[in-house]
C-alpha cells in the first residue's frame, strides 16, 4: 500500500511539474505577445494611414473625416489619407476596413449610417457593428434639420402636424436615400407624432433640398449647415432641430422635442474605428492622440462651424453607443417593414 502510495505520489508530482511548466511557458508567451504589441505601438505609425470614408467627397461625412484625418496626421507625425468608398448606403466601405490587418494603418469613419442603420436595413451585412470592429472614439454628432416650402399653409410645427393628419399620404418629404439617416430621422417623427408623410427617397440630400426649393416635394431632413443658408434667406422654412438642444448655427429655431412636448431626437454622429483584433496598445494610443486633438480649440472650432458637436469618448462609451444605437434603429426598422431595396 505504502508502495502504491509512493507512485501515485510520483505521477502526482511529475504531474503537477509538467502542469506548473506548461503553464509558465504559456505566461511567458503571453508575455511576449504583450511586449511585441507594446513595441509595435512605441513605433506606430511608421507609415500613412488610411481612413476609410464609407460616402462620396462633399458632405458632413467627408469634411468630419478630413478635419480628424489632418490633425491626427499632425500629432501622430505621418500622414492620413481620407479613402472614400461609397455605396450601399454606406454599408460598402466598413467592409474594407474588416478584411484589412488589424494593425492600426486602416480605419473607419463610422457613423450611424454604416453602423446603426445598415444592420437593420441590409440582413446580409458583412459584418456586425460591434464585434467586427475595435472602437476608438465617438468624435462628433450633429442633429437634423426639418424644413419645407415657406408656402406650406402651416407656419410652425404643431400647424404642420395638424395639416399632415388632416391630409394622411399627401405631404411628402425627402431624404438623402432609402436608409440613409435623413429618411429615418422622418420615419422615426412619423411614427412619434402620428402622421403620415410620403417618403421620396434620392440619390443625394442636396437633390432632395434641390426639389424642396424647387417646390417638386414638400419637406426634407438634412444636416443644418446645409439648409440654414435657405432657412435664413426665407427660401426654406425651418420647422424644428431633431437634437435634444437648440443648434449654435440657427439658435433661433426651436427642437421638436421643446414644440410637441414629447421626446425626439435623431443624429448622425461619426467616430473612429480600427479593425477587430487591433492590438490595445495601438487603440489606447490612437485613442490618447485623438483625445488630446479634440481639447484644441481650432480643431473644435472647426468642427463646430461645421455644424458638429464634439463629443469624444473612451472605446468602451463608443462600443456601448453603438450597441444601443444599432438596437433602437434595428426596431425601428422591423417595425417599419423598411428593407434596403
Amino acid at each position: 500500500m505504502a508502495a502504491s502510495h509512493s507512485a501515485c505520489a510520483g505521477t502526482v508530482s511529475r504531474f503537477t511539474r509538467r502542469t506548473g511548466l506548461k503553464r509558465i511557458a504559456l505566461a511567458a508567451a503571453f508575455a511576449a505577445v504583450g511586449a511585441g504589441a507594446a513595441a509595435h505601438a512605441q513605433s506606430y505609425p511608421d507609415r500613412t494611414i488610411t481612413l476609410v470614408v464609407p460616402f462620396g467627397p462633399g458632405g458632413p461625412t467627408d469634411s468630419s473625416a478630413r478635419i480628424i484625418a489632418r490633425v491626427l496626421g499632425a500629432k501622430l507625425g505621418q500622414t492620413v489619407v481620407v479613402d472614400n468608398k461609397a455605396g450601399g448606403g454606406g454599408t460598402v466601405g466598413p467592409m474594407t476596413v474588416v478584411r484589412a490587418a488589424p494593425d492600426g494603418y486602416t480605419l473607419l469613419w463610422g457613423g450611424t449610417s454604416s453602423l446603426a442603420m445598415g444592420p437593420g436595413l441590409y440582413p446580409k451585412l458583412g459584418y456586425d457593428p460591434v464585434k467586427s470592429f475595435a472602437p476608438i472614439a465617438q468624435v462628433v454628432r450633429a442633429p437634423h434639420l426639418f424644413v419645407g416650402r415657406p408656402d406650406l399653409p402651416a407656419r410652425n410645427l404643431t400647424e404642420l402636424v395638424a395639416l399632415a393628419k388632416a391630409q394622411p399620404g399627401k405631404l411628402t418629404f425627402g431624404s438623402a436615400g432609402a436608409g440613409s439617416s435623413t429618411h429615418l430621422a422622418g420615419e422615426s417623427f412619423k411614427a412619434t407624432f402620428g402622421v403620415d408623410l410620403l417618403h421620396i427617397g434620392y440619390k443625394s440630400g442636396a437633390q432632395a433640398v434641390a426639389d424642396v426649393l424647387g417646390k417638386q416635394i414638400d419637406l426634407v431632413f438634412d444636416a443644418v449647415p446645409a439648409l440654414a443658408p435657405s432657412v435664413q434667406a426665407g427660401t426654406l422654412r425651418a420647422f424644428g432641430v431633431t437634437g435634444v438642444a437648440r443648434s449654435p448655427l440657427l439658435p433661433n429655431v426651436p427642437t421638436i422635442s421643446e414644440q410637441l412636448g414629447q421626446p425626439f431626437d435623431a443624429y448622425s454622429w461619426f467616430g473612429l474605428l480600427a479593425p477587430a483584433g487591433t492590438p490595445t496598445p495601438i487603440v489606447s494610443k490612437i485613442a490618447a492622440t485623438l483625445e488630446s486633438a479634440l481639447k484644441d480649440p481650432e480643431v473644435r472650432g472647426q468642427l463646430q462651424s461645421a455644424g458638429f458637436e464634439v463629443l469624444g469618448s473612451s472605446p468602451e462609451a463608443f462600443a456601448d453607443t453603438i450597441g444601443k444605437e444599432a438596437a433602437k434603429w434595428t426596431s425601428l426598422i422591423k417595425k417599419l417593414g423598411l428593407t434596403s431595396e
